[in-house]
C-alpha cells in the first residue's frame, strides 16, 4: 500500500476506533406501586428526569455511556455486579426507588479510567404530582 493510500485510509481507521469507544445499554425495569400514596426517587445518576405516563406502574429506564471500556467489562457491571439495577422499599404506604449499589466507584482498567454516563427516566402514573424535585404524591381522586 503507498504512502498516500495509509494517509488517506489512517484517519477513516481512527475515527471507526473512536466510534467503537462507546458502549450503550439500556435497562427497564417495572414496579407495581398498588396503593401508594407518595413516591420518592433517591437514583444515583449523571441525569434523572420524571416524566408522566397514562400507564398504572412505574417504568425506569436506564441509559447507560460507557467509554473506552470493552463489551464484556460493561456487561460484568451491568449483569454481575448489578450496578445499575434499581429496587424498591414499599413499607408504610411510601414508594421508595432507590440504587441497589448506593456508591459508584469509577470503573478503571489496566489502560485507566472509563468515563461513564447514566441517564435515568422514572415514568410516574398520571395520577401522581410532583410535590418537590424527588417527591411526587398521588393526587385525590373523588
Amino acid at each position: 500500500m503507498s504512502n498516500k493510500k495509509i494517509i488517506t485510509f489512517l484517519p477513516l481507521l481512527l475515527c471507526f476506533l473512536h466510534l467503537q469507544a462507546q458502549l450503550e445499554k439500556t435497562i427497564h425495569q417495572t414496579f407495581f406501586i398498588a396503593d401508594a400514596s407518595s413516591i420518592t426517587v433517591e437514583l444515583i445518576g449523571d441525569s434523572i428526569a420524571i416524566v408522566p405516563w397514562a400507564g398504572n406502574t412505574i417504568l425506569t429506564e436506564t441509559k447507560i455511556e460507557l467509554y473506552d471500556a470493552s463489551p464484556s467489562i460493561l456487561a460484568h457491571f451491568t449483569d454481575k455486579e448489578k450496578r445499575y439495577v434499581i429496587d424498591a422499599d414499599t413499607s408504610a404506604n411510601q414508594f421508595r426507588l432507590f440504587n441497589i449499589q448506593q456508591e459508584r466507584k469509577p470503573i478503571r482498567t489496566r489502560h485507566g479510567e472509563c468515563p461513564e454516563i447514566v441517564h435515568i427516566r422514572v415514568f410516574v402514573p398520571e395520577n401522581f404530582e410532583k410535590e418537590s424535585d424527588y417527591k411526587l404524591v398521588r393526587i385525590n381522586e373523588h
